[in-house]
């Protein structure tokens, strides 16, 4: 389970000085992990619907059980989640890092806790997959709701006394990596980054009610949100084992 960490801990200390074949290297094993959870709850909502809406010698029927394109489908979508994993990992703040660390070994007991409860309450071979499917949603809400909160402490760059076209060299010139592949999109993720913060350091500032700047903040790192969502996926994915894909499809 320490895979996905590792891969994104080398990826943020290393960055500068990476060429595109170790990035790509890093990113490889945490997108297959993130396809394959994926594809497991993909399996499980075709057989649900394939079993109860569609009759067996429908064309739809028949398209919807080639794996193949489900597989594909699958691994289009970890492609983007995983390119926004490794961006939104270079903003994590060091102690950010430690609850990371934490938290691999804090799902690795409640997946093994919560999958025994299950088992008096679904199928057989099917607690794995349930357990999995709460573990994310709950998961990325909590570290989510943790970044968010710890960084609404942190000290800010003062981009309110920037004009727009200021804050966006500005954002720019702070990364430099060593991939052309990955370093545009960086660049502009840091200019994202900026833009949005600029423009909540000024709507916040005219916001009096505490839980409207709370919704605010928390608007503001949905992002981050995604890459966190994608974490929970690589994470869990690393605790799938061949008969849980009999059970799911």
């Amino acid at each position: 389970m320490f895979l996905p960490g590792v891969a994104l801990a080398a990826w943020f200390l290393g960055k500068d000085n990476f060429p595109c074949l170790i990035v790509l290297a890093l990113m490889f094993p945490v997108l297959g992990l993130i396809a394959l959870n994926m594809l497991e709850v993909a399996l499980m909502r075709r057989r649900a619907m394939v079993g109860m809406y569609l009759r067996d010698d429908g064309w739809l029927s028949r398209l919807l059980s080639r794996k193949m394109l489900l597989m594909l489908w699958q691994v289009v979508k970890a492609t983007f989640f995983t390119f926004v994993l490794f961006l939104e990992a270079l903003d994590w703040p060091l102690w950010f890092w430690w609850v990371l660390l934490a938290n691999v070994i804090l799902m690795y007991t409640i997946h093994g806790w919560l999958r025994a409860l299950l088992q008096t309450q679904v199928k057989p071979g099917q607690s794995g997959i349930i357990a999995r499917r709460i573990l994310v949603t709950v998961n990325t809400l909590l570290l989510a709701l943790l970044l968010a909160s710890g960084q609404m402490f942190e000290k800010q760059i003062a981009y309110k006394n920037m004009s727009w076209q200021e804050t966006v060299l500005h954002a720019a010139q702070q990364e430099r990596l060593a991939c052309d592949l990955v370093s545009p999109l960086v660049r502009l993720q840091a200019v994202q980054h900026a833009l949005a913060a600029r423009f909540v350091h000024q709507g916040l500032e005219s916001v009096d009610h505490a839980w409207s700047r709370i919704a605010g903040w928390l608007l503001f790192f949905f992002w981050s949100g995604l890459s966190l969502w994608a974490w929970s996926r690589a994470l869990l994915g690393t605790l799938i084992r061949k008969p849980d894909f009999a059970g799911a499809g």
